[in-house]
């Protein structure tokens, strides 16, 4: 794997700095790939690029290592941000967030490589989210008539209601196909507080972070990312936390539903969920989420019973 200008090191969990942590287990290797937002829009004279840390546990990892270095004339010029990887014919893809020159809209932009820890090189001509929206966040999944999807959030800072959405792929993934698809509107949830940005004085309701998981039911489950108020759930921290949305037809169209319940609220999220060596269901959040600097990569242990999934002894 590349190194970089960082120095590559030996480290713990709880020394790695990084947000939108993402796993990917490598059976084959037996190996872990630990993916995230690092280093996502430069400094000095370095550009912005993802890194990736490896490790055989998920407590030791050696890194970080160079995932992606943009060549010369790459459409994202910052704005690295929540590298998801998924392998896919025989080919690793990674799904990333990245931000365009001036009048270029954020969205999803597909990266492949022939190894999961990368060099990974551009793959979709640009953003496969629509370009004139501001789009974040895209996950993949592959239905079970063999469509491929994305799905993505369009961004708040746009239409105020943030929202979910889902497009189709090209088989080759290359490109989306059609219109999108919407899964859910962020002002619909009962626990959902205003999110706001003075510097550009706006509030709305943010969307963050859909991850897809087909449930050992036959839900298709979606993950996903915001504020909550004061005194909602099991704590009522109020703050960033994970929610669950299921399709019981296990179909993008729906009909969609909403847990009552959150996942998680303390404080943390931009969660996935991955399975580690030996089978077992895991988490994998980024926490705290504030005070920015203090995140770190986070594992649950889960637990997936008839009706839900929850953290195991939660």
């Amino acid at each position: 794997m590349k190194i970089g200008f960082r120095k590559v090191q030996n480290v713990k969990t709880d020394m790695i700095h990084v947000r939108d942590p993402f796993i990917y287990t490598s059976h084959q290797e037996q190996k872990y790939y630990l993916f995230g937002t690092t280093f996502a829009d430069g400094c000095g004279d370095q550009d912005p690029i993802f890194e990736v840390y490896v490790g055989n546990n998920l407590e030791d990892w050696e890194g970080p290592y160079v995932a992606f270095q943009p060549p010369k004339g790459f459409w994202g010029v910052r704005h690295y941000w929540a590298p998801e990887v998924f392998k896919i014919d025989g080919r690793y893809y990674m799904f990333a967030s990245f931000k365009g020159g001036i009048g270029v809209h954020r969205g999803t932009g597909i990266l492949a490589a022939d190894h999961p820890g990368g060099p990974y090189t551009p793959h979709s001509n640009g953003a496969v989210t629509p370009t004139d929206w501001e789009c974040l966040d895209g996950t993949f999944y592959e239905d079970k008539h063999g469509q491929r999807w994305l799905i993505f959030c369009h961004e708040w800072t746009q239409i105020y209601e943030g929202r979910i959405k889902a497009i189709r792929l090209s088989a080759n993934l290359k490109r989306s196909i059609g219109d999108p698809v919407e899964i859910l509107n962020a002002a619909d949830m009962p626990w959902i507080r205003h999110f706001g940005d003075p510097r550009i004085e706006k509030n709305g309701y943010l969307t963050d972070a859909p991850f897809m998981y087909q449930a050992k039911n036959g839900d298709l489950v979606m993950l996903w990312s915001s504020y909550s108020v004061p005194g909602y759930g099991d704590n009522g921290l109020g703050g960033y936390t994970v929610a669950v949305a299921r399709s019981k037809t296990a179909e993008i169209a729906g009909d969609w539903v909403h847990d009552q319940e959150l996942l998680l609220d303390r404080n943390a999220g931009h969660s996935s969920l991955f399975r580690d060596l030996n089978g077992q269901l895991y988490l994998c959040t980024h926490y705290p989420d504030t005070p920015h600097g203090s995140e770190r990569p986070l594992f649950l242990k889960m637990q997936e019973t008839e009706n839900r999934i929850k953290v195991l002894g939660g």
